[in-house]
């Protein structure tokens, strides 16, 4: 991988999930999804380019994936609020799925079943992090602010 797109990747990444770790501890609803969502184009470029590289349909996968999940973190200005229990359900599969799908890319990265560095992986697990805290304060709290 050229080491120009690793720095610039790294540094944009390691902001997204800061973005969305700060909107997560201040639940702010907007920052938290802006910086899931910003941090899932980064796999979506990244991917592309090495789909163009080697031609490996498992680049192809890993892009839609992500692309979904930059679709479902758009931050739009819908806000259902705790009492809605079908938008809340339906978010929290979300999650679930937005989980999930970082982990197990972490995993494939770590495990160099993917051709990138480690730093990736663990930004992945990190965003799995988030989502879980997200996930378990959903549980014991009511709602986003």
């Amino acid at each position: 991988m050229n080491i120009t797109l690793e720095i610039i990747g790294i540094l944009l990444g390691s902001f997204f999930i800061l973005v969305a770790a700060y909107g997560t501890l201040k639940r702010k609803y907007n920052l938290f999804l802006f910086g899931i969502c910003l941090h899932g184009t980064i796999p979506v470029g990244g991917e592309i380019i090495a789909f163009a590289r080697d031609e490996n349909i498992m680049h192809l996968v890993i892009a839609v994936m992500f692309l979904i999940q930059v679709i479902f973190t758009l931050p739009t200005s819908f806000r259902y609020g705790h009492k809605n229990k079908t938008a809340l359900a339906l978010s929290k599969r979300i999650g679930y799925a937005i989980l999930i799908a970082n982990l197990f890319t972490g995993y494939l990265i770590l495990n160099d079943s993917i051709d990138v560095t480690h730093q990736f992986g663990y930004m992945h697990f990190a965003v799995s992090i988030i989502i879980f805290y997200t996930l378990v304060r959903s549980y014991k709290r009511k709602g986003w602010t």
